[in-house]
């Protein structure tokens, strides 16, 4: 036996021995409940709003005359009728534009963030320090949302945009965290855990802020907010417990993990000077990074467009009421977050077996994370809005299967083409694909404004045809190998993937 492979055992056995309990993967669980906030205080609105606002009826001449509204199809159209079945709530006079800047407004300010929060944790001060400031600011700004919405709408755009920036410059230290805490070899389990935390708040956030709409104290859907900021506060101080910038700096990590690091990390994390402006002219106009950016922004359209209009589509054409809303809108992220658990130990397999390129494998679980779902938004048509089980089987399938490509696919192979670049790359993409999150609503707003099948049934075909836009690119430009900034061209060996056969002799 070599000293290569020996090396290789070493690393094995450390993992398997280390992995748990250990620092790094009490990480990723701190990032998991991060990441879990971060994105609960984002989209507690989109459901909030559906008893916010008060309900205008649809005009009779419409509902007697389409035979694309269903929740109304059989019944007898008379203004008594629309008036019993249909149920006005809400105490806020919102029309659909509205709604749409509303929901749309925290990512104005989220986008707007992400490169300033990417260089600022490749380059400058403590991460830690960081997460608190932008977290802290969030979870405290969520409490005056109610006092917001009912004194004047145009507050409540300011307070969204605002928060907006302060999740910006919490989302890349993320990115960083990971890079400084993970080896090659168990990067997609720890970050397929890290990242749970958007999957878990999809599927617990809807039917939670169902129950308090109804239930809850301070009128209702107010509580909804009260209890995402306590539990954002909470987070906070558990990250002035657990996490440190790097394990260096980690006052309660084991000699053996210590020595894992010092083994089989060549990360620098000693703060670096700026790239220069030819390094990031380089970085950003290499294929690989447009194509991660590009496909970045087709699943993200395809997320934001289920996760932000989703409750109003089930209230509009499937008719489910409030606590039903909040259940089955729920109902697709159950499976999203089992395909999650699974999909990143399977990667982490696969990397140790070395059965194909990391390349290819990230190009394989890309294309069935958007070719999949883009074939769910086709099949969406063939029913029509009676058959509410077979929509949302479909639903579900999509956003399953969409996590395959964030867990195996484009989404981190940033760490591999730029690891150095983790934190400004991640800011950037982000910034353009999070875009997604403010154009949706708007789009939908203007092609729904009956809220008619037909209507939403564009919509989701528009979804089908973004998400086949992000497989191709990916397709033909994706890769993960890392870039050579010197060069302008790939390295022929990622260093990271050497990590593991030589060890550093510090």
């Amino acid at each position: 036996m070599d000293i290569d492979d020996k090396n290789l055992r070493s690393l094995k056995n450390d993992t398997r021995a280390k992995l748990f309990p250990s620092c790094r993967m009490t990480l990723a669980l701190v990032i998991m409940m991060g990441t879990f906030v971060l994105f609960h205080l984002r989209i507690n609105l989109n459901f909030a709003v559906v008893c916010m606002v008060k309900e205008k009826p649809l005009n009779n001449t419409l509902r007697s005359t389409s035979n694309h509204i269903c929740r109304h199809l059989n019944a007898t159209v008379t203004n008594e009728t629309i008036m019993e079945d249909h149920i006005i709530i809400g105490e806020l006079e919102w029309d659909k534009e509205l709604q749409a800047l509303v929901l749309g407004s925290v990512y104005w300010g989220f986008a707007t963030t992400q490169v300033v929060g990417g260089f600022f944790t490749d380059r400058y001060g403590s991460i830690k320090k960081i997460l608190l400031l932008g977290m802290g600011l969030y979870s405290g700004l969520t409490f005056f949302i109610p006092l917001a919405a009912r004194w004047n709408v145009g507050a409540l755009i300011a307070l969204r945009v605002v928060q907006g920036f302060c999740s910006g410059l919490t989302l890349p230290c993320f990115s960083v965290l990971f890079r400084r805490w993970t080896t090659r070899e168990e990067r997609s389990t720890l970050m397929s855990i890290g990242y749970s935390g958007y999957n878990i708040a999809s599927v617990i956030t809807f039917p939670i802020s169902g129950l308090l709409c109804e239930h809850g104290f301070g009128g209702g859907w107010p509580s909804i907010f009260y209890v995402g900021g306590i539990i954002g506060i909470g987070w906070c101080c558990i990250v002035v417990i657990f996490v440190y910038d790097s394990p260096d700096s980690h006052p309660r990590i084991t000699y053996e993990e210590k020595e894992f690091f010092q083994k089989y990390s060549h990360v620098d994390f000693k703060s670096k000077k700026a790239s220069s402006y030819k390094e990031l002219c380089q970085l950003f106009g290499s294929p690989a990074i447009l194509a991660f950016i590009i496909t970045q922004y087709a699943t993200l359209w395809g997320f934001y467009s289920l996760i932000v209009n989703l409750p109003m589509y089930m209230k509009e054409v499937l008719d489910f009421d409030i606590a039903d809303n909040g259940l089955f809108s729920a109902a697709p992220y159950v499976f999203s977050l089992v395909i999650h658990y699974i999909c990143g130990p399977m990667c982490d397999w696969l990397t140790t077996k070395n059965l194909c390129s990391l390349t290819v494998q990230r190009k394989i679980f890309t294309a069935f994370g958007t070719l999949v779902p883009a074939l769910m938004m086709f099949c969406i048509g063939l029913f029509d809005c009676e058959s509410r089980g077979s929509i949302l089987i479909l639903l579900s399938i999509s956003t399953a299967m969409s996590e395959l490509a964030f867990v195996g696919g484009y989404h981190y192979s940033v760490l591999d083409v730029a690891p150095d670049y983790a934190g400004v790359v991640t800011g950037v993409s982000n910034t353009i694909a999070t875009s997604s999150g403010f154009v949706s609503p708007a789009l939908v707003a203007l092609l729904t404004p009956n809220g008619t099948r037909e209507e939403w049934l564009i919509v989701f075909y528009i979804t089908g045809a973004v998400y086949i836009m992000g497989a191709s690119v990916y397709a033909i430009f994706g890769t993960s190998e890392a870039l050579d900034l010197t060069q302008r061209k790939f390295a022929t060996v990622d260093p990271d993937v050497a990590l593991p056969l030589k060890p550093n002799n510090k």
